[in-house]
Formats: C-alpha cells, sequence, structure tokens
C-alpha cells in the first residue's frame, strides 16, 4: 500500500509508493563499471597547471613559498567563472510595476578539492577529505564577516544529471542577501516543533531512529547517518551530529575528521550500492547573524529520478524506494573503494 509521510520539521507530504519499490540493480547505470578517469587532463581548469584558466584564486591550502595561481596547492577556492549572482551591487529593492526587484547581489565560489582529476572524494585519502572539511570552514568563517551575506550554502554536484559541467573533483559556495525558502521553511518548522513537544525535532529524530535502527546507515560516536522518514528522493541520506551544533564551521579538528570520515564513508556505500549515482549533497549552517535555533547537517539526494508534471504541479514527491530499504541496503555496502 502507498504511504503519505510527513516530513517532521517542515511537516511537507512524500509519497512513498511501496508497490512500486525497486532494488538497487534497478537504478544502475547501463555499464557495469565507471569508467576509469585520468589524473590530468589537458584542457580541463581545475586540474593542478592550468590555474591560468580560472579567474585568480580567493584561497588555497597551498605548500610554503607557492605563489597564488601556480601549482603547489591542494585545495584551491576561486570564483565561479559563470556567477550566478555579482559581488557588487545594489541591495535595495526597486519597483517595476506590481514586481519588485534587485541587482543580483552575492558570492559564487568554486571549491577545487584535489589537484587530480581521478580524485574523487570515494578513494582520495581522508587526510584530504578532511582538508576539504576544513576548507568549508574556512571559507563559511570569512564570509561570515560580509555583513551584505544572510545565507552561505555549500553543495555538491556529482554526475551531469545532478548539474555538474566539469567532472573535476569539486564542491561550490553561494552566498546569498537573504534566507531561502528551503532555509526559512526548516527554522520555521523547528521553532513550531520545539513549541508543540518542548524539545528540537532532531533530537527526537535521533531518539527514535537509533531506537528503531531501521532507517539508520551508519551510527558513530559523533554523527547518525540515516534514510529520513519522509524521504523525498530514492537512497536520500542525512548526516546529523549527536548534540546540537548551530554552525558547522564551529566543529573542533577532531571532530571535523570524524565528519569527513563519515560523509567520505556514506559516499563509498552510495556508489558500492548504484554504482557510481549522480548526487547533490547540501550542508544546511546556520544563517550569518542568526542566533534562533540551529543545528547543521547535511543532506545527500541521489539523482535516480525525475520530477514529472505531478511533482511539479503538486510540490509532492513520489519515493519508489522505501527509506527502511535503502538503509538496509547502504547499511550493508562493503566499503572503502578502491581507485580505479
Amino acid at each position: 500500500m502507498p504511504e503519505i509521510r510527513w516530513d517532521l520539521i517542515t511537516e511537507e507530504r512524500v509519497i512513498v509508493a511501496t508497490e512500486r519499490s525497486r532494488r538497487p540493480h534497478d537504478f544502475k547505470k547501463a555499464d557495469s563499471e565507471p569508467a576509469p578517469k585520468p589524473e590530468f587532463v589537458p584542457n580541463c581548469p581545475f586540474c593542478v597547471g592550468n590555474e591560468a584558466m580560472t579567474p585568480p584564486e580567493v584561497d588555497a591550502f597551498r605548500e610554503a613559498g607557492t605563489a597564488p595561481n601556480t601549482p603547489g596547492w591542494w585545495v584551491r577556492v576561486v570564483p565561479n567563472k559563470y556567477p550566478a549572482l555579482a559581488p557588487e551591487g545594489e541591495l535595495q529593492p526597486r519597483a517595476n510595476g506590481i514586481y519588485t526587484w534587485a541587482d543580483g547581489v552575492g558570492v559564487h565560489e568554486v571549491i577545487i578539492e584535489t589537484p587530480k582529476h581521478s580524485e574523487t572524494p570515494v578513494v582520495t585519502s581522508l587526510s584530504q577529505w578532511t582538508e576539504v572539511m576544513r576548507m568549508y570552514q574556512r571559507r563559511l568563517t570569512t564570509l561570515a564577516q560580509d555583513h551584505r551575506l544572510k545565507t552561505i550554502l555549500i553543495f555538491r554536484n556529482e554526475g551531469k544529471a545532478a548539474g555538474a559541467s566539469l567532472e573535476h573533483p569539486h564542491a561550490q559556495l553561494v552566498g546569498l542577501t537573504f534566507v531561502p525558502p528551503v532555509l526559512q521553511r526548516h527554522i520555521e518548522g523547528v521553532s513550531r516543533y520545539r513549541s508543540r513537544h518542548g524539545k528540537h525535532p532532531f533530537e527526537a529524530i535521533i531518539e527514535q531512529e537509533v531506537r528503531e535502527g531501521v532507517r539508520v546507515v551508519n551510527l558513530t560516536e559523533q554523527f547518525l547517518v540515516y534514510a529520513p522518514f519522509a524521504s523525498r528522493v530514492p537512497y536520500e541520506v542525512a548526516i546529523v551530529p549527536l548534540e546540537p551544533m548551530a554552525r558547522f564551521e564551529a566543529m573542533p579538528e577532531e571532530m571535523t575528521q570524524a565528519f569527513a570520515a563519515v560523509l567520505q564513508d556514506t559516499l563509498q556505500r552510495l556508489y558500492r550500492v548504484l554504482n557510481d549515482p549522480p548526487y547533490n549533497y547540501m550542508l544546511f549552517t546556520a544563517p550569518s547573524g542568526y542566533e534562533g535555533e540551529f543545528w547543521w547537517h547535511l543532506r545527500i539526494a541521489p539523482r535516480l529520478s525525475i520530477d514529472a508534471g505531478f511533482e511539479l504541479g503538486s510540490g509532492v514527491g513520489i519515493n519508489i524506494t522505501a527509506p527502511e530499504d535503502a538503509a538496509a541496503y547502504l547499511r550493508q555496502a562493503e566499503t572503502p573503494v578502491s581507485p580505479n
């Protein structure tokens, strides 16, 4: 029997169509194994040695004595060459008849996660992947000083179906002058749940997920990885720290490494089960200057299906894989993944 499930925080509905349930192999691409990638691609702007092909870097972890925009880096941040927003402009909204508009002011950066074209998150070393997380934290800390920015979203698009235009491992950062609807609904939902039940919804989620275990993918001393009860897409996964923390960048160094390990393990599980699927992940941290209650978290959404007329017309997702089944397959997955 299909089910309609409510998201605990936003109260948005999702249809879990269990009668159409699919096993992992139903989603896998025709190729039995992903094709190996070269370590260097001459025309890739993110490969080491091609620094002149990007806008000048704004930050980098690099070897002592090496100059900006030259080799010697292991994580590098550059402005997006085709930005969605521009760093300068007029913030004041203007009217155009019945409509309101303003200049598209904001920040759009690319975080190049490794000098090697082939070093994806599932095969890179934990030390390198931890450095990537440290750069996320550093950019969040730096951009929080720009008081024009209200929200800083870090996200990763893996694969063409997920919107990645370049193959070289990278994430993106967008700084907005407003709080977007997804984050606003989350904040309002947390406040609503707190007023009704006297606790943060993540506290309740952690309690029930750990107790039941059926949607748990991984549980460590500091993090819970689980398939959300109202997952909007097949094999959606969330990672949340077990203790409340508003800002991702506030994590101490040892916890940052632990998170890097948990995130890498989760991506490896998805890789194993779904044969290198396209996905998006989104890091949600407290809006800049926000003093209300917030609990940072990360969500991974594999791109295994396409929203059609019903989803677009209703705003209600149809998930054809029960989160309990997805969690079971991911729990059993073998990690780590060997390099191609």
